[in-house]
């Protein structure tokens, strides 16, 4: 069988219709019909039902989904450890808060490329519960999230430690909002546990899909903001962005790296981990 083929089916159930898919592969969505129409004609049997709402998978369709999904995974994993076996160039697939990403790894990922010039290193940002959620679907190898994560499902290494401030346009001010991340968020569930116990669980929290914008809407005096110290300075030159450290038990927060436990670390891998562990914090 054919891997696109079946790479192809798989994106089509993911992603719910053939216009999805098609954008998702980069491709006509006629590429996409043909492509289905293919398997189904191999099988004998189709595996979609196409109406208004997008595409289902028929009975056997679904049976077919979980098989080449498995079998997806396993042409990843040899191909993965086949290119690692040619001089390291598996690629590795990050995930990482948007926070972070922006403050913590662009001296991490120069001093990785620097060493693994031959492996194709890609990142995705998100709320930790996202990132995690993507990591338990083998759609990244590891992510930087706020721990601590579930034992039983992930291994985890010490990144770095971050030091969360309150974030206000004035001294003190914290009228307004809390202008916050999506559900899901590290930083916004300390945020929201500090002010339930500051007797402000009334305090109204707007969702913000930037951390440029979350920053914009503080210094406008529209609100205040919760967020690591680090990121935020390397935001605050230039504006009137005031900062006050969160008390004790909410101002430290531990970033880490994590896997899943049946991951095998290809070269990139172990080479971010020995990185890490060379400039902790």
């Amino acid at each position: 069988m054919d891997v696109l083929l079946l790479r192809t089916m798989v994106c089509v159930a993911d992603h719910g219709s053939f216009s999805a898919a098609a954008e998702v592969m980069n491709c006509v969505q006629s590429n996409i019909t043909t492509r289905i129409r293919r398997l189904e004609s191999h099988f004998g049997q189709a595996l979609f039902e196409r109406g208004r709402g997008g595409a289902r998978l028929t009975a056997f369709g679904q049976s077919a989904y979980e098989r080449a999904v498995t079998l997806l995974a396993q042409f990843e994993a040899v191909e993965r450890d086949l290119l690692d076996a040619a001089g390291g160039a598996a690629p590795l697939r990050l995930g990482a808060m948007e926070t972070t990403a922006a403050a913590r790894l662009p001296a991490v990922l120069k001093a990785l490329k620097a060493r693994c010039p031959k492996a194709p290193i890609s990142l995705q940002t998100g709320p930790t519960a996202r990132l995690l959620g993507l990591l338990w679907e083998r759609k990244v190898d590891a992510a930087f999230v706020a721990g601590p994560v579930d034992a039983d499902r992930f291994t985890s290494v010490p990144a770095f430690r971050e030091r969360l401030v309150v974030v206000s346009s004035a001294p003190g001010r914290l009228e307004g909002p809390l202008f916050a991340f999506t559900q899901g968020c590290s930083y916004r569930a300390t945020a929201e546990t500090w002010l339930r116990q500051a007797g402000r669980s009334d305090t109204e929290v707007v969702e913000m899909g930037s951390f440029d914008g979350i920053l914009g809407c503080v210094e406008a005096g529209m609100g205040f903001a919760v967020a690591p110290e680090r990121a935020v300075c390397q935001h605050r030159t230039g504006t009137s962005l005031q900062i006050e450290v969160l008390p004790d038990p909410f101002a430290e927060i531990e970033t880490c790296l994590a896997m899943r436990l049946d991951y095998q670390p290809v070269t990139a891998a172990k080479v971010l981990l020995e990185i890490l562990a060379e400039a902790p914090g």
